[in-house]
């Protein structure tokens, strides 16, 4: 019992899944590690590894059809899986909070703030005079006016209702709050913030923290310690130095590898390819990352290495390890291992100079309406100009709400602008329905945000390949439409092509749902590429697989707009950078001189906010 007191939260074998009408699917298996007083513990893993359920489970939350097979969670001395439903009560709120994803929803639409947090002092048996302290205490601590509390959550922007979760769940002192993905859907300077706020009130308070994300670049910048999670299981565990400069998992040096960092710039991002294993009631028989390692062995096909020490705490599930520490960026990795295929076209100086489209004095207002009678004009692009050029990736970079998917969307023939001209190939086709025209369409392709809504669900991937092939008249007979096809798929990194043509877009992982929607883009030849956020919605490993995908068509000599938010991102793949500020385009130029030297304030904090692992919050 004394090991069990010495830490705040001890987790030891714990293993939960969900039944479903095939089976029980296994969510995490095993899962051992502690938390410290006063310190912050990030758990970091892809989408799908067990990162919720184990949140849920720690906390009690985990209802049918999900269960807790077996296994222990101490907080202090108490094993909260063990106690009564009202024992738990008691301990929530007073003791550790739960933090779930998408927090800011979790607040009641139709009531006030100061009511909902008077509501959760009130019942762990505050009186009403010592909550109103509390509540004035914890909101000045998160930087919010004391007067939200006279205010319902849709008056407040999405960075203030998320301090107001924090400040509730600070509300009563705990020793351990859990935070599900707590910066999900934020604009990157608020999540900044955000995360800044979370570091000063963890230190102010002694309180320990439990963040939970796939941003592993975010939880890098924050926690004092990391566990990688892979396949419902914890396959390393250690300081945040040690996870970052010594990696002992081939997971975690692929992801480590994956991720773009202004602080220590890549030539190439490692990508991770394949899935991880379907876990429907049972667990394969070897590691879990095998079919997906570069390093594998024999044995790992037939054994799963337990959670070994390397050093000072420092734990990795790796055969490679027991024998002592190996580097494993001194290992080969073999060349067939990645998923995309190398870009060997080459443009000479004069081709990459080459100007595509030009866009001049661009401007987009929407009118707001106020009341019956009035309405307010909101110009969301104002007097934008800019070339794209002939095998470049040119940047545009700015926070939510700045019109950089507005510009986006008016490029590609979705919306009329209000004024400015937009000059292709040489033509004139400032007019809406120019943009509309057979001739556009196939010059000027779109890639979306979120690769789970732009396929359609009813179709195959040969489906949403084969319609533009045809409607842009790309093959001359039928007997060319499925060699085609598979062309198509195979220079999007989908190999073999065949095992994917009749996959519909469920039963693709996101990466590969994206390399399909680049593939339909990318079909009928395009000069000109649009990238609306194409990786903002995928994990680590997923992204670099789609950003070297974008970089290669690069070389093939499309003409690429990236639109982002994250200036790491910009600085691994982008040749030029906008950077766009209410709707205004503040700073343009070569991506390294902009980057090192921003000479525009709004630059400078997209700079400082952006996530990257070799920096510290």
């Amino acid at each position: 019992m004394e090991e069990i007191m010495d830490s705040l939260l001890k987790v030891n074998e714990l293993t939960a899944g969900y039944f479903n009408q095939d089976g029980f699917v296994i969510g995490v298996t095993n899962v051992n590690f502690e938390v410290y007083p006063n310190e912050i513990f990030a758990i970091a893993g892809e989408s799908g590894c067990g990162k919720s359920t184990l949140a849920m489970a720690i906390y009690g939350l985990l209802k049918y059809p999900g269960v807790v097979l077996r296994g222990h969670v101490y907080l202090k001395d108490k094993d909260i899986l063990s106690i009564t439903q009202e024992e738990l009560r008691k301990l929530r709120m007073k003791e550790f909070v739960y933090v779930p994803q998408f927090a800011m929803d979790a607040l009641d639409p139709v009531a006030k703030i100061g009511d909902q947090m008077m509501r959760a002092a009130v019942s762990h048996g505050v009186n009403v005079e010592e909550a109103r302290k509390l509540i004035k205490e914890k909101l000045e601590l998160v930087d919010l006016p004391y007067n939200v509390v006279n205010m319902y959550p849709h008056e407040l922007s999405g960075g203030m209702r998320q301090r107001v979760v924090i400040a509730t769940s600070i509300l009563l002192n705990p020793s351990l709050i859990i935070l599900d993905e707590p910066t999900t859907g934020l604009d990157v300077i608020v999540q900044y913030e955000i995360l800044k706020d979370l570091k000063r009130i963890q230190r102010q308070l002694g309180v320990s923290l439990v963040i939970i994300s796939h941003d592993i670049s975010m939880l890098l910048m924050i926690s004092d310690r990391v566990g990688i999670m892979y396949a419902g299981e914890i396959v390393e565990i250690g300081s945040k130095e040690e996870i970052i400069k010594r990696p002992s998992h081939p997971y975690t040096y692929l992801l480590i590898s994956s991720l773009p960092s202004l602080v220590k710039r890549r030539e190439k991002l490692l990508s991770i390819p394949g899935n991880p294993p379907l876990m429907l009631s049972k667990v394969p028989n070897s590691c879990r990352f095998y079919d997906r390692c570069p390093f594998k062995m024999e044995k790992c096909s037939t054994l799963n290495p337990a959670l070994g020490d390397i050093m000072d705490g420092h734990k990795a599930r790796c055969f490679l390890q027991k024998g002592g520490y190996v580097d494993l960026s001194t290992l080969p990795i073999p060349l067939e291992y990645y998923a995309e295929e190398k870009a060997e076209t080459d443009l000479s100086e004069s081709n990459q100079h080459e100007v595509v489209m030009k866009i001049l004095n661009l401007s987009k207002i929407y009118y707001i309406r106020k009341n019956l009678i009035l309405s307010e004009p909101i110009n969301a692009v104002n007097d934008v100009s800019f070339e794209l050029k002939k095998g470049t990736i040119t940047a545009l970079v700015g926070g939510s709400g700045h019109g950089k998917s507005t510009i986006a969307k008016i490029l590609a023939g979705m919306i009329q602008q209000t004024s400015g001209k937009i000059i292709l190939l040489g033509k004139d086709v400032s007019e809406y329905g120019v943009r509309n025209s057979m001739w556009y369409k196939e010059n000027v392709q779109m890639i979306f945000q979120d690769p789970y809504s732009s396929l359609d669900p009813r179709h195959t991937v040969r489906w949403h390949v084969e319609r533009p092939l045809l409607i842009h008249k790309k093959v001359s007979n039928k007997d060319q439409l499925l060699p085609k096809i598979i062309e198509v798929l195979k220079n999007v990194g989908l190999k073999p092509p065949e095992k994917y043509l009749y996959k519909y877009p469920h039963e693709l992982s996101g990466g590969e749902r994206q390399r399909v929607a680049i593939a339909r883009a990318t079909a009928v030849e395009p000069k000109v590429l649009v990238a609306d956020e194409p990786v903002s919605m995928l994990d680590a490993s997923l992204r670099a697989g789609i950003l070297n995908l974008i970089k290669k068509f690069k070389k093939n000599g499309i003409s690429i707009l990236y639109i982002t938010h994250d200036i790491a991102t910009v600085n691994y793949i982008a040749d030029e950078i906008m950077v766009i500020y209410k709707g205004r385009i503040v700073e343009k130029g070569n991506t390294y001189e902009v980057i090192s030297n921003p000479s525009h304030e709004y630059t400078k904090r997209l700079i400082e906010a952006v996530p990257d692992p070799y920096k510290t919050i």
